[in-house]
């Protein structure tokens, strides 16, 4: 019957391994993504502001009165900087915030990857230590007494021969006494 822990642990092993890569490349996805945002919402931001300053200059050159078409002109342009200054302010904000974070997990991630391979690698280390050169030092020290008992056996019966042939010996000394 065979054991199948050792098997079993093999397959948790890898399919550990493989979580934890796809988790990391998963994160990596994020983080390209999130960075991907924070730029796009920079260059929003200062494309808006940059529109805002030209018109601006153009419209308030050429604005000599006050009217309801002017007033909303100017209200557009200023919600239009507010956009911008929101736009800037979220994308600094992310940037600081969870994309630093995302990064330090990333980080910490990857440290607790390297740490568990270390374990593993040092728990196969020993379990092949135990498993095969201890094995291996108590198949030849099974081998030593078997020959160690199988010499003591051969001694034995050589004893037992000895001690029979004196038994033998002496069974017939009265006889040979005897006959002398």
């Amino acid at each position: 019957m065979k054991m199948g822990f050792g098997s079993d642990l093999k397959n948790s092993h890898d399919a550990l391994l493989k979580l934890q890569d796809w988790e990391l490349r998963l994160l990596e996805t994020v983080k390209k993504f999130m960075a991907m945002r924070i730029k796009s919402d920079k260059e929003y931001a200062s494309t808006l502001q940059n529109l805002c300053n030209q018109i601006d200059k153009e419209s308030t050159a050429h604005m000599n009165y006050v009217s309801n078409v002017s007033q909303t002109w100017l209200l557009m342009i200023q919600q239009t900087e507010q956009l911008s200054k929101i736009m800037k302010t979220h994308a600094e904000d992310l940037n600081s915030g969870p994309l630093h974070r995302l990064t330090m997990m990333i980080k910490d991630k990857q440290q607790v990857k390297k740490s568990y391979i270390g374990v593993h690698q040092q728990i196969e280390a020993d379990m092949f230590k135990v498993t095969k050169t201890e094995l291996e030092k108590l198949k030849t020290s099974y081998r030593q007494l078997i020959k160690e008992m199988n010499y003591a056996k051969e001694k034995y019966k050589e004893a037992l021969a000895k001690e029979k042939v004196y038994l033998m010996n002496t069974a017939r000394l009265p006889v040979l006494l005897q006959r002398r």
